[in-house]
């Protein structure tokens, strides 16, 4: 716990200083952030042995932004996480701090960043396959959209013949996942000890990784077209036996192994314009290698779209209705033949209101899942985030889904914008 009051106590006299805003030399320096109180209510008991009920935590995401007078910056965002429940949830990382220089070749322009730092692809709403730079900060939320920092040496040469993206990444970060007391985990836990975790590749973390990425858009169609050949950001979980205890009349616990495969993955991800409507489709090809070089293929991809509907009932808001289907030949992902449908109601008013409502159906299974999130600005510095997360119809032979059936809930982040 010493590291966490550590970095809290660093966080708060950068908050304080007020030299943060000067100038030091060729150098300008300045500073935001944010601080998020966040509370999970479950509307079960919990399902697995171990696990508690509710929880509550609390977020610091501060960024430092410096900058020479040439242009050149440096960037660092660390990432705390409190929580009162999950020692695994209780986290810390540093999402960005990296260096940054740009400058011209030709009629391009060219940019390095060299540090940490996180990169998103895709066009869906629901999942993105093609998304393969970040690993999963899976502790912060189970929709997996929080990442974890990346080390990276990431290049970028722009011009009007599009944009090319290529990375190199010199160090694999493992998937967090929850700990016994926490939700949202399997009836067996997940092993996140460095010690536990298996990689194909015998090189493990400090396997160098390589991605590149082009894009471009001709006229009302943006694409782009990606690489990856290095270290899967997916685990997969292996069961293991634990050591037969003194008493063998005791069922003999067990958990689950992360095992890390090599992968070569072929992405594209497309949006197409048309007025209110936006057409949408993401797709990869992932070839698996284990460490016995043991291969197979698979495909993911994502197919739909969404349509803005402006100025509803003559009115300031706006309506968007979204619908994608996910398609997962391969089993690892959690949407491997499900539905997505979601309306988002945007009240288009001074303290930003919105409402989403989404809806997964699983159908391979008779599951269906509801997903409502309210969101609005209270004032200048304090938002409010509401969401709650129900079961609709939870099927008995869906054993993933049945893993979590118990862990409904409502939650509340209010989050203060500095």
């Amino acid at each position: 716990m010493a590291k966490y009051c550590i970095a809290i106590f660093t966080y708060l006299l950068l908050i304080a200083n007020p030299g943060l805003t000067e100038e030091h030399q060729d150098w300008s320096v300045e500073h935001w952030g944010k601080v998020t109180f966040g509370t999970r209510i479950f509307l079960d008991d919990p399902a697995h042995q171990g696990q508690k009920g509710d929880n509550f935590s609390l977020t610091f995401e501060p960024t430092i932004y410096s900058e020479s007078a040439e242009g050149n910056s440096f960037t660092f965002t660390p990432f705390i996480m409190i929580d009162s429940v999950d020692s695994e949830r209780t986290h810390v990382d540093i999402r960005e701090a990296y260096y940054l220089t740009f400058g011209s070749m030709g009629e391009s322009e060219w940019e390095l960043r060299i540090g940490i730092d996180q990169v998103f692809w895709g066009t869906a709403e629901s999942h993105n396959p093609v998304n393969v730079i970040n690993q999963t900060d899976y502790v912060v939320h189970p929709n997996g959209e929080s990442k974890l920092g990346q080390p990276m040496i990431h290049g970028t040469l722009a011009g009007d013949w599009g944009m090319l993206d290529a990375f190199i990444l010199p160090y694999h970060r493992p998937r967090t996942f929850p700990g016994i007391k926490g939700r949202f985990r399997t009836a067996l836990p997940v092993q996140t000890s460095r010690k536990t975790i298996r990689y194909a590749s015998s090189k493990g973390r400090n396997h160098i990784d390589l991605a590149a990425r082009y894009s471009n858009s001709l006229g009302a169609l943006d694409f782009g077209v990606s690489y990856f050949d290095g270290t899967s950001r997916d685990p997969r979980l292996v069961p293991n036996p634990l050591p037969l205890p003194p008493d063998f009349n005791e069922p003999v616990p067990r958990e689950w192994i992360q095992h890390y495969d090599l992968i070569k993955q072929f992405g594209l991800d497309l949006q197409l314009t048309l007025g209110a409507f936006l057409g949408k489709a993401e797709w990869i090809t992932r070839e698996e290698i284990k460490a016995d070089n043991t291969r197979s293929r698979s495909h993911v991809s994502v197919l739909g779209g969404e349509y803005a509907i402006y100025g509803i009932f003559e009115s300031e808001a706006d309506l968007t209705l979204f619908a994608e289907w996910n398609h997962d030949t391969g089993g690892q992902s959690l949407l491997q033949d499900d539905l997505f449908f979601a309306a988002r109601y945007s009240f288009n008013d001074i303290l930003d209101t919105d409402i989403t409502v989404a809806l997964i159906d699983d159908r391979d299974f008779d599951t269906k899942t509801l997903n409502i999130e309210f969101n609005r600005r209270l004032s200048d510095s304090f938002s409010l985030t509401v969401e709650a997360f129900k079961f609709l119809e939870d099927d008995p032979g869906d054993i993933t889904s049945q893993q979590i059936v118990n862990d409904e809930y409502v939650a509340l982040d209010l989050s203060f914008s500095y």
